[in-house]
């Protein structure tokens, strides 16, 4: 039987999330000199850290070969095809890149996805497997007409948060049963407020430049305890400063989007669980329990290429946005706000 010929990838934003994922799909080709010279936040998550150039930690799935890739920024994308032995072709559009891949990739590292319904069209008109990273989009109505171009033209797309799949934390779900399942629960997420010690020249604004952060932790939150959120409720000064979820289950959940000059770990997740019968914390959930996270929705990706099946429904990256859309609702009024009323359009962000 003939060998199966490599999954034919194009990457969109050679950004860091570009080359974490593109590394694993594509590591017959990475070369890890390259890796550090361009990227050396990623080459940190996979490095031995006797010797940089090899990456020990880095998984691996099979099977793609990313062949082109495109940036707004042209350097960039000819930094991202040096680093995969100048294999991708840099094109100098979206359009260029619709010939001759199978899938694409569409990364986005710390955008608020203001730009992925004009991205993702092309692709999706062309019935061309498409994964649109976090967040889906930064509005309900921009996210609805991503998955209605995904269902018009029977293309299928998927879009995950890492912490939605992060292994790290089904193991930490499994302790549950040592307190008779968590009736509270919170999770402490990254809000996106970083100091300009932090990020050097970068300003941050509204919800929307926080929203690459903020979707992680509403993410780990209905991983952890359940996506049947019935209403939420938001206060704070700062975007969904501290979110709160309640759930049908009755479960209450809360997700602390502080700033990080109140907690200086600026990449790590933590989730603690509560009953009647004790409580349960997590270790830390960050950078290098991530990268396991990234290999599930590489795994997931390929399937979806392969049979045509989205690894996750549509109604679920639509109520992620949902409560986002809610909760920010709930902030601006001082009231609860159902989810379900956000969704069907009752309630509407103005």
């Amino acid at each position: 039987m003939a060998a199966r010929k490599p999954i034919r990838v194009g990457v969109i934003r050679c950004d860091t999330h570009g080359y974490y994922f593109g590394a694993q799909m594509d590591s017959r080709h990475l070369v890890p000199a390259k890796l550090v010279e361009h990227d050396y936040i990623v080459a940190h998550y996979y490095q031995d850290i006797y010797n940089p150039f090899r990456l020990d930690k880095l998984p691996k799935v099979s099977g793609m070969e990313i062949v082109k890739c495109y940036d707004y920024d042209r350097a960039r994308a000819e930094h991202f095809s040096e680093t995969f032995s100048g294999r991708p072709e840099v094109c100098s559009s979206v359009e260029e890149m619709v010939e001759g891949i199978d899938a694409v990739f569409i990364s986005n590292c710390d955008g608020g996805g203001g730009d992925h319904l004009k991205l993702a069209t092309p692709f999706l008109k062309r019935r061309i497997p498409t994964f649109v990273d976090k967040p889906l989009a930064p509005t309900l109505a921009d996210a609805r007409a991503l998955v209605r171009l995904a269902q018009r033209h029977g293309t299928p797309m998927y879009n995950e948060s890492i912490l939605s799949v992060v292994p790290a934390a089904d193991l930490f779900k499994a302790r549950f049963a040592e307190i008779g399942q968590a009736t509270v629960g919170v999770v402490k997420g990254v809000g996106g407020a970083f100091s300009q010690e932090n990020l050097g020249q970068r300003e941050f604004g509204g919800l929307e430049d926080r929203l690459a952060y903020i979707i992680h932790g509403v993410a780990l939150a209905l991983n952890l305890f359940g996506s049947d959120v019935d209403f939420v409720e938001a206060m704070g000064t700062l975007p969904l400063e501290y979110l709160h979820l309640r759930l049908r289950s009755g479960r209450e959940v809360v997700i602390l989007n502080t700033s990080v000059e109140h907690f200086p770990e600026r990449c790590n997740f933590y989730a603690a669980g509560y009953s009647a019968a004790g409580a349960v914390t997590s270790n830390p959930i960050g950078d290098f329990e991530f990268i396991y996270g990234g290999q599930q929705i590489l795994r997931n990706f390929k399937r979806m290429i392969l049979t045509g099946v989205p690894p996750r429904p549509y109604e679920n990256m639509l109520l992620h946005i949902g409560i986002i859309e809610a909760g920010q609702i709930a902030q601006r009024t001082g009231r609860q706000v159902r989810v379900a009323d956000v969704l069907s359009g009752k309630e509407k962000l103005g």
